[in-house]
């Protein structure tokens, strides 16, 4: 454990180092944009972000991997430590001056997450979590809100980058259902922050159907030790590690869990 302490305080020295470059492109209007593979914007931002936490990272551990969005060889097996990165999440959000937009990197070792850390340099929050050492968010504690019916919950959720007609169908399927019975939705544009948002009780639930194990993986462990309930509203076809499965996510308040996912399948 005192090895995970060690890795976790520089995950949070990395993830500020890399925040803060990415808060100072910005407010130079020194950013470039792109398409990955045509409709998935990527900024010179994301990678330098990418850069600065494989160099850091390198320096350290040598021997360890990478599960990155921007490289283009992964490895989703985690049979060695692997450091899981999101340079950006909410891309979309940081090149239009939005606020949401963070930096995520988890930590796992055999085959699970160990330690993660979700860093919003706008706000300056920081958001991080080891294994059975609860959550926290600038150094306080963080719990799940406690709540026992979705009428009274926000809920968040997010869409795809390619939007198929049967995939719009059945997105607006699920939110037809679920908006007479949920207090309201939030669309954020981050999964990271999303889920930390569950995490420290500003939403009860998140849910959503295309999403990349980066998205998720550190942000997943930080709600987990926040007590929420955590699960999918279809039965998992891959077969990724559990712990950085991210298609057709639930994270929630214990409390409603059950029946948001009666709403969704």
């Amino acid at each position: 454990m005192k090895q995970l302490e060690q890795i976790l305080q520089e995950m949070l020295r990395i993830a500020r180092l890399a925040g803060a470059k990415v808060k100072e492109l910005r407010d130079k209007g020194a950013l470039t944009e792109d398409l990955k593979d045509g409709v998935e914007l990527v900024t010179n931002a994301d990678l330098m972000s990418n850069d600065i936490i494989k160099h850091e990272v390198a320096k350290l551990f040598p021997a360890h991997v990478f599960l990155s969005e921007e490289d283009a060889v992964r490895s989703y097996t985690l049979d060695k430590p692997t450091w899981i990165i999101d340079p950006i999440d909410g891309t979309v959000n940081f090149a239009n001056g939005h606020f949401m937009a963070a930096v995520s990197i988890a930590y796992a070792e055999n085959y699970e997450v160990r330690a993660a850390v979700v860093y919003n340099p706008f706000l300056d929050e920081m958001f991080y979590a080891s294994e059975d050492s609860g959550a926290f968010l600038n150094g306080r504690p963080i719990r799940v809100k406690d709540v026992s019916a979705l009428k009274s919950c926000l809920v968040a959720t997010g869409f795809p980058y390619v939007k198929l007609k049967e995939d719009v169908r059945a997105l607006f399927g699920r939110m037809e259902r679920l908006l007479p019975n949920i207090g309201d939705f939030r669309r954020l544009g981050s999964a990271a922050l999303d889920i930390c948002w569950v995490a420290c009780g500003r939403l009860q639930c998140y849910y959503e159907g295309h999403l990349n194990a980066w998205d998720v993986a550190a942000a997943r462990l930080i709600a987990k030790e926040a007590g929420a309930s955590i699960g999918y509203f279809k039965e998992p076809t891959d077969e990724l590690p559990d712990t950085i499965r991210s298609e057709n996510l639930i994270v929630s308040s214990p409390g409603v869990y059950e029946e948001l996912k009666s709403l969704l399948v």
